[in-house]
């Protein structure tokens, strides 16, 4: 019997040995090519770089392109601008603002090129990390186009492994949220250039 359990044993150790190895084999955090490990995701959207730059720079309307946020609520902008640097902001997943929630603060901004902000305070997530950043990198392909760039990624030059690990999990997942906010992103602008 305690031979059985033990071969048992050794199966489901292999099996999960497996599944970890592909699960970062296969993650979409990855290397890019400067070498930086990160999740990204870009999209095409019809519209000029600044008018995507000055509605992404809004907190108030995450909530019309967010499957993940309910709303963003500005800490600071009696003193800074929202989207400027120096910004503080708070996400909430739920409409109550009970349970997940995080903030962010406004890092560097480069107008109509890029924009980056820290993470920090996450609460109520199965999964947090340390020295997250999220930046929104933006590039004119034409005249009335730009290409949009979301990414997550470590702004320390080594975060540990279980900091990497982490992240390689959590990749499948930010991946997805990525696409269905940019698809939304990219639907409204041009709704909004239409107009």
């Amino acid at each position: 019997m305690l031979q059985k359990s033990l071969k048992i044993l050794r199966y489901l150790m292999l099996i999960c040995a497996i599944a970890l190895v592909a699960m970062v084999l296969f993650s979409p955090y990855s290397r890019t090519e400067v070498g930086i490990k990160k999740v990204a995701h870009t999209i095409s959207i019809d519209a000029p770089v600044e008018v995507v730059f000055d509605y992404l720079g809004s907190s108030s309307n995450a909530s019309k392109w967010s499957v993940f946020v309910h709303h963003i609520t500005t800490l600071n902008d009696s003193i800074v601008p929202d989207g400027a640097v120096g910004s503080v902001r708070r996400c909430f997943v739920n409409a109550d603002e009970k349970g997940r929630c995080w903030d962010e603060e406004t890092v560097r901004v480069v107008p109509n090129h890029s924009r980056r902000l820290t993470i920090f305070n996450m609460q109520d997530f199965p999964l947090t990390a340390d020295h997250l950043v999220t930046e929104q990198l933006y590039r004119k392909t034409a005249e009335d186009q730009c290409e949009l760039t979301f990414t997550v990624f470590y702004d320390v030059e080594n975060p540990g492994l279980a900091s990497h690990l982490k992240l390689y999990f959590a990749a499948y997942r930010i991946q997805r949220i990525f696409k269905q906010n940019m698809k939304n992103i990219k639907q409204n602008v041009e709704e909004i250039v239409r107009l």
